[in-house]
């Protein structure tokens, strides 16, 4: 069985720094944060160059431009400014990746942004039609069911199916909000052997403790959650245990 395993990463900005790099050497697919809800031009240069050597697929992850809220506020914007704010971003990145000649595997949207399209049509098509326009050949990352998903395959796009190792889900497969206690799991021995039942049983227990059908191709694991890189390690072990193995999504979606 083959899944990809993603991470969001280039988190970090200025002085400030967030999340691991360390986990680029462990997963198939990064998210890079392109400056609007974190990142910035040293530190989108240098996640490139990591993954380059650790020959990771690479994706750009637009945000909202939100740095104070890192990208998970509520936000507004109108969908010319959404469309222009995506270009630009991915446009940001792939200029580093043509000057480390490298290629762009995947876009997928960060935060707010992620949950907003999910639901709501004339956003998703203001986002993905930015992604569309830079090039068809992207693939995107989002939740299977969504409005996101709808719309980008209406317009042509690949979709990765993704799932969250780490969030509880509702019983309409959407993601418990991050405000709501017991949305974010923190037990890694539970998330690891819940991630094979996800994997091989295509099934979770939702919050409600429903049991809901769900076919996930890409697994997000957050870089900002501490110990990160060894989660990550232990969840390779239990994969590997259970005749799993992560492969980017270019090479088998």
């Amino acid at each position: 069985m083959l899944v990809d395993l993603n991470s969001d990463v280039g988190e970090s900005f200025g002085v400030y720094k967030y999340g691991s790099t360390e986990i680029i050497g462990f997963v198939s697919s990064i998210n890079v944060a392109c400056g609007m809800h974190a990142g910035d031009p040293m530190v989108m240069l240098k996640t490139v160059e990591m993954a380059g050597k650790n020959n990771v697929a690479i994706g750009a992850h637009p945000g909202y431009p939100d740095l104070i809220g890192f990208g998970r506020r509520e936000f507004h914007m109108s969908k010319d400014e959404l469309y222009a704010y995506t270009l630009y971003q991915i446009g940001s990145l792939y200029s580093f990746l043509r000057a480390k000649k490298l290629d762009m595997q995947h876009v997928k949207p960060h935060g707010s942004l992620y949950n907003k399209i999910a639901k709501d049509k004339d956003e998703a098509y203001a986002f993905l039609s930015a992604v569309r326009d830079f090039s068809k050949d992207l693939l995107v990352f989002l939740p299977p069911g969504s409005k996101s998903e709808e719309v980008a395959l209406d317009i042509g796009l690949k979709v990765v199916r993704e799932g969250f190792l780490d969030r509880a889900y509702n019983s309409d497969g959407s993601l418990v909000a991050r405000n709501i206690p017991g949305a974010v799991l923190k037990d890694e021995d539970f998330v690891a052997k819940r991630a094979v039942d996800m994997i091989v049983n295509k099934s979770v227990k939702t919050i409600d403790n429903k049991t809901i059908s769900v076919d996930f191709q890409t697994f997000c694991v957050h870089s900002d959650t501490p110990g990160a890189e060894n989660f990550v390690k232990k969840l390779l072990k239990v994969f590997s245990d259970n005749n799993i193995s992560i492969k980017s999504a270019r090479d088998w979606v």
